[in-house]
């Protein structure tokens, strides 16, 4: 890991993401050894080859919605037409050249609620090209693009006791990248996506009255949103993904919203057999595992 300065990196989902690229470049080349020359078979000394690398964009760097459809085309074509025009409607995102992936979410709701789950991320081209760029200008190649909160989703999954995780009806909350990003799940579908900016690190916020009770209120925001939305979603529980002391927050949402609290970190996925171990051992650090795992 290495800690950036202030404003190197700067997370929009419109507007330049990193304002002093020569800079970032010479950290990633430090941290990975890019640029350098090996020794091949035969003795000659040769430019480091390109090697392949993941990137977790920010949540506030892209615009991330959940549409529920009662139909949804079957040719890809009139699925990504249906899509965009969906978005269009949300006037969430300005679409002119803007990248939009989607994903079917499987239903376990038994025809109680519109038929299709989708979850859509639009990117803007501009964006994920200074990222890319970024990556080929020190030889590494991005095998992978995602998203920070949806990746540390996906190994809370894998650490949730196989398919136990489909059972349950939760807010996941992670605190990164200076912003709050919530989502409601029930029984396996994805009910309600939210991403605020917050402005500061999570372990700062933790220690902030004001923070936190910015955090709580914006918590309880998506849960009254998602229950006008899913009548019949119950939520009882919450996932809590952030560095720093959660002892406070973790008291207040069992207190005010009356929900039974599980943190996610280090020691809950240690099981999966593959985690390093060191020194830096944060949720950003975990993120980075989540997206290569």
């Amino acid at each position: 890991m290495s800690p950036l300065c202030d404003g190197m990196v700067k997370p929009s989902p419109i507007e330049e993401n990193v304002h002093d690229p020569t800079a970032l470049a010479d950290r990633i080349r430090a941290l990975t050894g890019s640029g350098s020359a090996h020794q091949a078979i035969g003795g000659a000394i040769l430019p480091d080859l390109p090697r392949q690398i993941g990137v977790l964009l920010p949540d506030t760097a892209v615009r991330t919605t959940v549409l529920h459809l009662e139909q949804l085309p079957v040719r890809r074509e009139e699925r990504d037409a249906l899509i965009r025009w969906r978005l269009g409607q949300e006037q969430l995102f300005p679409l002119s050249g803007a990248k939009v992936l989607f994903q079917v979410l499987h239903d376990r709701s038994g025809g109680k609620s519109p038929a299709h789950t989708v979850l859509t991320v639009a990117a803007q081209e501009s964006v994920l090209k200074q990222y890319e760029s970024l990556c080929e200008s020190v030889g590494l190649i991005p095998q992978e693009v995602g998203i920070t909160s949806l990746r540390i989703f996906d190994l809370w999954r894998r650490t949730s006791s196989g398919s136990h995780w489909r059972s349950r009806e939760c807010l996941w909350v992670n605190l990164s990248d200076r912003a709050l990003t919530t989502m409601i799940w029930q029984q396996g579908r994805l009910l309600f996506y939210r991403c605020k900016l917050l402005g500061v690190e999570s372990a700062e916020a933790l220690m902030q009255t004001d923070m936190l009770n910015k955090i709580l209120e914006e918590c309880c925001a998506s849960l009254e949103i998602c229950q006008q939305q899913h009548p019949s979603s119950v939520v009882k529980e919450a996932v809590i993904c952030a560095d720093g002391n959660m002892a406070a927050f973790q008291e207040l949402i069992e207190a005010e919203l009356r929900l039974s609290v599980e943190q996610l970190g280090w020691e809950s996925v240690e099981a999966l057999g593959r985690m390093a171990k060191g020194n830096h051992r944060g949720m950003t650090s975990l993120a980075a595992m989540a997206g290569v795992l």
